[in-house]
């Protein structure tokens, strides 16, 4: 803070005036909240990351500034972060970091209102508009749940565990007011440096830090006190297959019978631990293996063929990823519909059951406008895309209308039935997918564990894999599941109800694989509980968002009291 040039402007106010200040400050956070996220992680940095940004929005003198600093701050974190995704989609990687940049501005101007005019400390007013930002940013656009102060301590179990309540919203909340405490310190003493020295107020003083300790007390007790419930057993053993095929636009290095060939071999190396059931990841390669399309091509139905074979040969299960094709002749608009499916073969050889994705991924899976009166924009966005080769070919899949749920009994722990669901890739990053494949339409748990399927080749090998691995851990404590995940590229791993992840796949430790290709074997955990979180979902997050709107409110009517530009 010694970089900061503080000045008066009224009794009431510190005031912060010089660009150089301004730089320092947003660098400072830029910084932080770069360091505290996979695969970093250096989480003790979360409690503090947001206090220059914190003590810049209550301090700069002119409003405008606030509002372009946080702009460039917001775009900086997201470009310096966001960097995996511009391999597959250049033109998307600069829109959603310039869309998601939005938010930095969109919380300053609350937050700046409150605290200069109300006098209310941060630590109050800031959990709230941090955690309503998160709550909306998982939802517009069809949503991207990525960079939640709560992903920062995915491996502090004692302080996730508050997740089965309230979301990893809960636990970004508690971050935020530990950042707004700390701000409010830091601004008392810049304050009582001006002469006069500025006021205050009274809640400064006390209010904010009471209000953090507490909610870390209670975050700490409650988490010991659920870590050390028994209430988790042994599933089933499955063994989780990862490939190492880095995917392109342009074309892969290796052929799809290249692929193959590693995970048929994988499979058979994986069967010496005997495991319930072999998990491939999604689209391993390319084939479409539902009854209808499968005989087109003599390679889909080959690797039909060859994977129902192992399953019935080992008396397992095969749970992979593929496409899946079925003809629409009738429909004016497309002649077919595909799919991005998971298969579930079953040791007894009859026709594998399906799930189709239901959450598909804006521009990656499909272009919004296919369907409608504005058909138009989709011919126009199809255009703009790498994989459309120009507006040539209609890339877009068609969303699956059912969180389906499976069974399995293993063989391993005879008269003994499981129920799973298979969220395939950005799906487990979704708060509401998993919630949805956890809870039927009677109120009740209807899965004991989820099995996740994806292909992070698109984004290279780098920083894109272990922050989704980070998130994956809050889907599992949310709803007190355990998760087993494959993953083309890494990471595949094992993580337990109470957000512990072990077994992780390390190709590099097998070299009878390529790279980092291998595979693990392990039982994944049951957890007897259903938490709050699965019962009632997402109420904390948007009575958050809610609160994030009274304080705008609140903004635009001291404006129009005061008649002054300045909030």
């Amino acid at each position: 803070m010694a970089a900061l040039e503080v000045s008066v402007e009224e009794p009431t106010d510190f005031v912060i005036s010089s660009h150089r200040s301004f730089t320092w400050l947003s660098l400072c956070t830029l910084v932080a909240m770069s360091l505290i996220f996979a695969p970093i992680s250096f989480w003790p940095l979360s409690f503090v990351c947001l206090v220059p940004w914190l003590v810049l929005v209550g301090g700069a003198k002119q409003a405008p500034r606030v509002y372009f600093y946080s702009l460039a701050l917001g775009l900086a974190f997201f470009l310096l972060n966001m960097r995996w995704m511009y391999p597959p989609t250049g033109a998307g990687y600069f829109l959603l970091s310039g869309y998601q940049s939005l938010y930095f501005p969109m919380m300053a101007c609350p937050v700046r209102s409150v605290v200069r005019r109300r006098r209310w400390p941060l630590a109050i007013v800031l959990p709230f508009v941090w955690v309503g930002c998160e709550v909306v940013r998982s939802v517009v656009i069809s949503g991207f749940p990525w960079f939640f102060l709560a992903h920062s301590v995915y491996s502090i179990q004692t302080l996730i565990q508050i997740s089965d309540l309230v979301g990893a919203y809960g636990v970004s909340f508690v971050i935020a007011a530990v950042n707004g405490a700390v701000a409010d310190m830091v601004i008392k003493k810049l304050a009582a440096k001006q002469s006069p020295p500025a006021r205050l107020g009274p809640m400064h003083r006390t209010l904010g830090a009471v209000v953090a300790i507490g909610l870390v007390v209670c975050t700490v007790g409650y988490g010991a006190i659920q870590l050390n419930r028994d209430t988790i057993s042994v599933g089933p053993e499955i063994a989780v297959l990862q490939g190492d095929f880095v995917n392109l636009v342009e074309g892969d290095a290796v052929d799809d019978e290249g692929k193959r060939d590693l995970y048929l071999k994988m499979l058979q190396v994986a069967a010496k631990d005997d495991p319930d059931l072999y998990l491939l990841p999604e689209t391993p390669w390319i084939m479409y293996l539902n009854k209808e399309a499968r005989h087109f091509h003599h390679f889909w139905l080959d690797s039909f063929q060859r994977l129902q074979r192992h399953a019935s040969a080992h008396h397992a299960y095969v749970v992979t990823g593929s496409a899946s094709l079925e003809q629409t002749p009738n429909d004016l608009v497309t002649k077919e519909h595909r799919y991005n499916s998971a298969n579930v073969f079953h040791p007894d050889a009859r026709e594998p059951d399906r799930y189709d994705k239901v959450h598909l991924v804006y521009f990656g899976e499909t272009v919004p406008f296919r369907f409608g009166n504005f058909r138009f924009l989709y011919f126009w966005l199809n255009r703009l895309m790498p994989f459309s080769m120009g507006g040539e070919f209609e890339y877009s899949l068609i969303h699956g209308d059912a969180f389906d749920v499976f069974t399995m009994e293993p063989k391993s722990q005879p008269g003994k039935q499981y129920r799973f669901g298979i969220p395939i890739c950005y799906e487990d990053v979704m708060p509401y997918v998993s919630r949805a494949f956890t809870v039927g339409e009677d109120g009740k748990k209807r899965v004991d564990f989820l099995l996740n399927i994806s292909n992070d080749g698109w984004f290279g090998r780098g920083i894109q894999q272990p922050q989704h691995l980070a998130i994956s851990v809050f889907r599992a404590v949310e709803n007190r599941i355990g998760i087993a995940r494959a993953v083309n590229t890494g990471i595949s791993a094992f993580i337990d109800p109470d957000g512990y992840i072990h077994d992780i796949v390390n190709g590099y430790e097998q070299p009878m694989f390529d790279g980092n290709a291998g595979y693990r074997a392990a039982n994944v955990r049951v957890d007897s509980r259903f938490s709050y979180y699965s019962r009632y979902g997402d109420w904390f997050g948007w009575a958050c968002a809610m609160m994030w709107l009274v304080f705008f409110v609140d903004y635009w009517i001291v404006r129009v009291r005061t008649r002054h530009d300045e909030p």
